[in-house]
């Protein structure tokens, strides 16, 4: 997961780890410990909440969660 991306985007919607984690019906501290991660630990439901929440294009959502793996598979499978 590109955790600088992720942050970046939050802070740019001007949101907090607090807001994120509301809209998620998480508590802050499992928040924090998901968007410092690595890896990813978002469940598909909280990514979809994410894309909304962030204002997320295709591009930005495949580079902070899955480093790009989607559109590349994406393309293989167009060849």
């Amino acid at each position: 997961m590109n955790v600088r991306m992720f942050k970046a985007k939050r802070v740019q919607q001007n949101l907090r780890q607090k807001d994120l984690a509301k809209a998620l019906g998480i508590t802050e501290k499992a928040m924090c410990h998901k968007e410092c991660s690595e890896e990813n630990k978002f469940k598909a439901a909280e990514m979809l909440t994410l894309i909304d929440e962030l204002d997320l294009s295709f591009a930005e959502f495949d580079t902070i969660f899955f480093n790009q793996e989607l559109t590349k598979r994406l393309r293989r499978v167009k060849k």
